[in-house]
């Protein structure tokens, strides 16, 4: 083989074996940012320090209700015209559209170079991340919300149809499926070989990873839409009951619950032993993760859709007051407020030295 010959062909190597590369510590490669849903990176390296200047915006023909991921440079989302977009993290450049049949809310997962998605067509969606080229879709039998957990080689997610799915990421094969007798917009968290999840009923499952046995569930007082987390054996989880509950997962019982007064709809942050969330009242109430008694309560000016975010003992959150709040993780007070001139109802991803937000107008922006 000659050296032209031999050079083209390491190149090529070394693509696909990048292509191939786990996301790394500075992506958001997920809703919540990582398969526990804790809603904080492990980036401790990059030193930013937030001050909650905008970089670049752009616009979307449609509202964005699906929170963003972020994959290396890529900024990965969907929208309510119905396309799945792929942006430039540095310039906001579009690299690809992929198009499917409805609204685009369920936030993608990316994994093994891929990303997953769900549409309100009632299928999930399989794409390359480069390219945005369709790889697999998998039908359901009806509308898809819920934001899909990739582990094991399995993508995992809910569906109105009433059902829990579990689908190889190779094949779009489905492994199995659980009834649940009510919509599931609620999204999955994956610990330890179990896969917890609500629906509309109001009940939380926790089911077997390999076979979709269930092992147990709660009940609560009102749908659960949101995604739970796991930290310390413990899982959080929100309902529209205005109540945040821990369950201890070794002994399979609810352990405190908390009343917020009001309908909660965002997924709860778990952080430096606390758990942090909004209600549409405006409030963000930060518990201490043990024992759920109250450390701290700041008013937004309207309701808070957005789930909160952590980064280096901040939290940011977006209102529908058209801002953007940085909050000081252990007194709740004011760091910064960042004006958007949007309702946000979409969560912040975090990524080295960028802050992604999305608007219910279609503004997607980064900020330093």
């Amino acid at each position: 083989m000659d050296r032209s010959k031999l050079n083209v062909t390491i190149c090529l190597l070394l693509l696909t074996l990048a292509l191939q590369l786990p996301a790394s510590a500075q992506d958001w490669p997920m809703f919540r940012a990582n398969i526990r849903r804790t809603g904080n990176t492990a980036d401790t390296a990059s030193g930013a320090e937030f001050t909650g200047r905008k970089d670049w915006t752009v616009k979307i023909p449609d509202a964005v209700r699906s929170s963003p991921a972020i994959y290396g440079s890529s900024i990965i989302f969907g929208s309510n015209n119905g396309n799945i977009y792929s942006l430039d993290l540095y310039s906001g450049k579009i690299k690809w559209t992929f198009p499917t049949g409805n609204w685009v809310v369920s936030s993608p997962a990316v994994a093994d170079g891929k990303v997953f998605a769900g549409s309100y067509d009632s299928r999930m969606y399989c794409l390359d991340a480069v390219t945005g080229k369709l790889i697999w879709k998998f039908t359901t039998h009806n509308s898809i919300h819920s934001s899909p957990a990739v582990a094991g080689g399995v993508v995992y997610f809910g569906s109105n149809d009433g059902f829990i799915y579990a689908v190889d990421i190779k094949t779009g094969w489905q492994k199995w499926r659980y009834k649940t007798e009510r919509a599931v917009q609620g999204s999955p968290v994956v610990s330890d070989g179990v896969v917890y999840i609500g629906n509309d009923e109001g009940k939380l499952f926790a089911l077997d990873a390999s076979s979709g046995t269930l092992k147990w569930r709660a009940v609560v007082g009102g749908p659960i839409v949101s995604a739970p987390a796991v930290r310390d054996g413990h899982l959080y989880f929100t309902s529209q009951d205005g109540r945040i509950y821990c369950a201890r997962i070794k002994h399979q019982a609810v352990i405190w619950n908390y009343d917020s007064k009001s309908q909660i709809e965002t997924s709860p942050l778990v952080e430096e032993g606390k758990v942090v969330f909004g209600n549409i009242m405006g409030w963000v109430t930060s518990l201490d993760a043990l024992t759920g008694s109250l450390v701290w309560k700041y008013k937004a000016n309207e309701s808070v859709f957005s789930s909160p975010a952590a980064f280096s003992g901040k939290i940011f959150f977006g209102t529908n007051s058209d801002v953007l709040v940085c909050l000081d993780g252990k007194t709740g007070s004011v760091v910064w407020r960042a004006p958007f001139n949007a309702d946000v109802l979409t969560s912040p991803a975090i990524a080295g030295d960028r802050i992604v937000v999305a608007g219910a107008d279609g503004k997607v922006c980064t900020l330093q």
